[in-house]
């Protein structure tokens, strides 16, 4: 803001990337066909154990805004379990690993009980120790946030069915499948996989 030409007032803002936070295919039928073809493009990091382990937590503040976030409510011993889990280690990279082998000591099932009315799904799944691709991506994403590490829920599919004798893979919705990403700073998001199997 300026004053009679002069500056009064400098308000610093940072900038969200333009880039969306999902990304969804779908046919204008509703549904692909057996033998349709369509293209994704995708990106893969390079980046290694030591890289993500050096990567430091300079995060940018959008990344703190909106993937630390957490509900008034969640029970107090999520946080000790995380806090438990990660107080010896010195980087996010290790944290994240450190919940991610704990979560895949759990039993992976589709026939898990659903919490109870008004209770928290992390704490229930913590408590129940089983549950399907959802229960423990959501969970490492929580118990991440609760220790200062941005993280966010993925969903989409495993990758298929190899067809016979084709460089092809079929996708169905038995495929589909929930992960975690982890923001590292000069990396972006970076893929874990809580759920056993």
């Amino acid at each position: 803001d300026r004053d009679q030409g002069l500056v009064s007032r400098v308000t610093i803002v940072e900038v969200i990337p333009e880039h969306a936070d999902t990304l969804s295919l779908r046919t204008t039928r509703g549904q692909v066909k057996p033998g349709e073809t369509y293209q994704i493009t995708s990106s893969l990091s390079l980046a290694e154990p030591h890289d993500l382990r050096t990567a430091g937590i300079d995060y940018p503040t959008w990344t703190l805004d909106k993937y630390t976030q957490l509900p008034d409510t969640l029970p107090q011993r999520v946080y000790d379990l995380a806090n438990r889990l990660t107080v010896e280690e010195s980087n996010p990279y290790d944290k994240a690993l450190a919940i991610e082998e704990y979560l895949k000591t759990f039993t992976y099932t589709l026939k898990a009980l659903p919490p109870a009315f008004n209770t928290d799904g992390v704490d229930h799944f913590l408590q129940q120790k089983q549950g399907y691709s959802e229960y423990f991506g959501s969970t490492m994403a929580v118990m991440l946030r609760t220790v200062g590490v941005p993280a966010r829920l993925a969903v989409g599919y495993a990758t298929g069915d190899k067809v016979v004798d084709q460089d092809i893979f079929s996708v169905t919705d038995s495929h589909s499948h929930a992960w975690v990403e982890v923001y590292f700073p000069a990396f972006g998001w970076i893929p874990f996989e809580p759920t056993p199997g």
